[in-house]
């Protein structure tokens, strides 16, 4: 986690699948990430239509397309708090963070690790069952997220120059 903390900006492509239990076929994303030390997140979705995330400290925008941009304060959301510390805390090397959150277990080596996140709390239990994320060195390269209703996020990503 040191190492990860050392890194100030990531910049990378993502594509990701979101298999729904509503659905019968994959909803597939493409986009860019970005992470800047210490807290700022931005998920920029370009196919299949527009969307951006964007994470500031506390603060969350949220803009699906052309609608009007959507703020949330994390302080208020607790169930969005423990998704977004689960992506944002791992690039910022904060484990105190996913500890807050999550029961975490690191396995593999430092060049081929695995973090396997459980929530703590019974509410957060609810919506998310696990979180795996996968990388070597300072990267994420894949990311799975597994909701308590069955549905399932998988996320791969690269670095961008």
């Amino acid at each position: 986690m040191a190492r990860m903390a050392a890194v100030p900006e990531r910049h990378e492509s993502f594509r990701e699948e979101r298999r729904l239990a509503a659905l019968n076929f994959p909803l597939v994303m493409t986009g860019t990430l970005r992470y800047r030390r210490p807290a700022h997140l931005e998920k920029l979705t370009e196919t299949p239509q527009p969307e951006s995330l964007v994470v500031e400290g506390d603060r969350v925008e949220l803009t699906l397309g052309n609608e009007p941009t959507q703020i949330l304060d994390l302080a208020r959301a607790p169930d969005l708090r423990v998704l977004v510390d689960a992506v944002r805390a791992p690039l910022s090397g904060d484990l105190a963070a996913l500890r807050r959150s999550f029961a975490v277990r690191a396995t593999g080596t430092p060049d081929a690790w695995v973090l396997e996140l459980q929530p703590l709390e019974p509410r957060a239990a609810r919506f998310l069952r696990a979180v795996r994320l996968a990388g070597s060195g300072t990267n994420v390269r894949e990311t799975l997220l597994l909701q308590a209703n069955g549905d399932v996020h998988h996320m791969l990503t690269r670095p961008l120059p």
